[in-house]
């Protein structure tokens, strides 16, 4: 494993990334772990990471640091915890805020091992682990103060450890004893049913596998169809146990990675003759015995085109299909009551007109030269 030493700039600098001369920026060295083997046994468990770093430059991270772990192979299996960590939704990044001035020459390693993580009973992964200091992230860093989840518990703290002891890594790989055998990974299709101009959802099966299993379902719509992304407040409404495809917005790919079956939503714009979407497994890291099976189709099967007043609003980044059908509704029962407000108004209108004319006929007959002979 070689060595990684992660060198980024302090406060100050020209830009975020931009990296200075040696002497004049904090740089970090990494704990270095040996990779790790996982016994067949029945309690035998993927190994908790406790990272570690020191500040081997030459000035301080005056502000503290930022910690980002990401995780292959498996997921953090727990809700977001430590309130100074940022949790990814598919529980496989974190990022965690330590804003403490981290001196020239000190090394810590935090005071406490990550979460527990979860993955299939034969697994190869990876947890793998950098530091900058904060403030100065590099460049493309994700917004994870925007888009991730903010723990809720105990900050996660750190404790000193001699520099000497990190000889440079930032990574800890696991598999499962035996993994190295190949295994034969598969998808079945499945059929989106709709109307042209509604949602229309389906439910995407689990791969099926011999050996360890992929941890994801790639999907790609068909034509003519969008992807629609379910709202918090949709996902709150539906079944605890519901997982839901997302777009992982660092490919810009749609993945179902729920441990179950995962719920996929389009919204179906227009009726396109053999419009067929895909559904995908990679490639186990060995080799695939039957790589055939690796995709299957995702049908669209139109039912009719919904009726004027129906149709569902364009899709955005966060769709609330269900506000839409209240604001329908609403503006539904504002029409009934103006009918129903309206058409006795009308008709009472119409009979005050009526009598006042027959009462100024009765005046008109009683004074005229005819009726007074």
């Amino acid at each position: 494993m070689t060595a990684v030493a992660m060198v980024l700039v302090g406060p100050g600098a020209d830009g975020p990334g931009r990296v200075r001369q040696a002497g004049d920026k904090p740089a970090f060295t990494l704990r270095r772990h040996e990779p790790y083997t996982i016994g067949r046994e029945y309690h035998a468990s993927i190994p908790r990471l406790t990272p570690a770093f020191g500040n081997t430059g030459h000035v301080p991270a005056p502000f503290g640091v930022v910690m980002r772990i990401t995780l292959t192979g498996a997921v953090f299996d727990a809700i977001p915890f430590h309130r100074n960590c940022y949790y990814a939704k598919d529980r496989r990044e974190v990022f965690c805020e330590f804003p403490h001035a981290v001196p020239a020459g000190a090394g810590y390693e935090t005071a406490e091992p990550m979460e527990d993580v979860f993955g299939p009973a034969a697994v190869m992964g990876a947890y793998r682990y950098s530091v900058w200091a904060l403030g100065d992230p590099p460049a493309h860093t994700e917004d994870y103060k925007a888009h991730y989840t903010r723990g809720k518990g105990p900050a996660l703290g750190l404790e000193p450890v001699p520099v000497s002891t990190l000889k440079g890594g930032g990574e800890l790989r696991f598999v499962t004893a035996g993994y190295t055998d190949k295994a034969d990974w598969a998808i079945t299709g499945t059929t989106i049913r709709g109307r042209v101009g509604e949602y229309a959802e389906a439910s995407i099966p689990q791969p099926i596998h011999s050996g360890p299993g992929p941890q994801r379902v790639r999907v790609e719509v068909p034509k003519g169809t969008t992807f629609a992304p379910f709202s918090p407040a949709e996902k709150r409404n539906l079944v605890s146990d519901t997982e839901f495809c997302e777009r992982d917005e660092r490919d810009g790919n749609v993945y179902c990675d729920g441990v179950r079956d995962n719920l996929l939503r389009v919204r179906i714009d227009r009726r396109v003759e053999g419009a067929e979407g895909r559904l995908s497994v990679a490639e186990p890291v060995d080799g695939d015995t039957h790589p055939a099976n690796n995709a299957a189709p995702l049908k669209l099967e139109i039912t009719g085109t919904a009726s004027t007043g129906h149709a569902v609003p364009p899709v955005s980044a966060d769709p609330a299909p269900s506000s839409a059908s209240s604001a329908a509704a609403r503006d539904s029962r504002t029409r009934d009551i103006a009918l129903v407000v309206t058409a006795p108004l009308a008709a009472l209108a119409l009979a005050t007109a009526l009598l006042l004319h027959r009462r100024r006929n009765r005046r008109a007959n009683s004074t005229s030269p005819a009726r007074q002979r």
